[in-house]
């Protein structure tokens, strides 16, 4: 059902705009944290979008290949001139060997994440890393909003993880992790927005009215992991 659901989300579902400097700015940094852990220079970004992550790659890389289960996405992705297919890891017919494997808020909207994983191992190279972005219901934004916060309301947002819980599901696979980093996801409202709600939810309560859902502010992680 999830699987024919993102096969027919609309385009607007993508929020990232062309040249948007909170997206260009966040990922030139997650690149740069990559290339610290590895040498090799092939990526497959799995749950590419509209191909937004793969734009913002420098040139260092030689092959920049995207897979996506959406046709919007895919289409998208495509009009950028990138190396996009409409599929899945399970359901694409190529086997890719990449150095590098990135799955950026992909990992949450997963039934299996052990399945995902094991898929994600078949299309790296020996010694291949795998780049995560998901949320982390550890952090101190997460814990604090509970069930009100932002993160749980996304469709799709079924599997979710705290640092320890990420680290536990890869290793469990055989990947050993190299970095890992709390960050602020780009389209995050930022920390004014987030104490705004905070501090006004005692005020709603004695009002009688409802809560409030917490936007996203450094709630978010990074994860490098490589296999062994």
């Amino acid at each position: 059902m999830l699987a024919e659901a993102y096969k027919r989300v609309d385009a607007t579902y993508f929020d990232s705009l062309p040249d948007d400097p909170r997206y260009v700015q966040f990922y030139k940094r997650l690149e740069e944290f990559v290339k610290q852990h590895t040498s090799g220079r092939t990526i497959l970004d799995v749950g590419c979008g509209d191909g937004v992550f793969l734009s913002c790659l420098s040139s260092e890389w030689t092959t920049k290949q995207g897979i996506e289960p959406s046709d919007s996405g895919t289409s998208l992705a495509r009009k950028k001139g990138l190396d996009v297919a409409r599929a899945t890891l399970d359901t694409s017919p190529e086997r890719y060997e990449v150095d590098v494997i990135s799955a950026l808020d992909v990992i949450e909207h997963i039934i299996d994440p052990h399945h995902f994983v094991e898929s994600c191992k078949r299309h790296l190279r020996p010694r291949g890393v795998i780049v995560l972005l998901t949320g982390d219901a550890a952090s101190y934004p997460a814990k604090t909003a509970g069930p009100q916060w932002s993160y749980l309301r996304w469709c799709g947002h079924i599997s979710v993880f705290s640092r320890t819980g990420l680290r536990r599901l890869l290793q469990a696979h055989g990947f050993e992790v190299l970095a890992w980093s709390r960050c602020e996801h780009p389209s995050s409202p930022g920390a004014v927005a987030w104490w705004r709600v905070h501090l006004l939810e005692p005020a709603r309560r004695m009002l009688g009215r409802n809560s409030s859902w917490y936007p996203f502010w450094r709630d978010h992680q990074m994860v490098v992991a490589r296999l062994q």
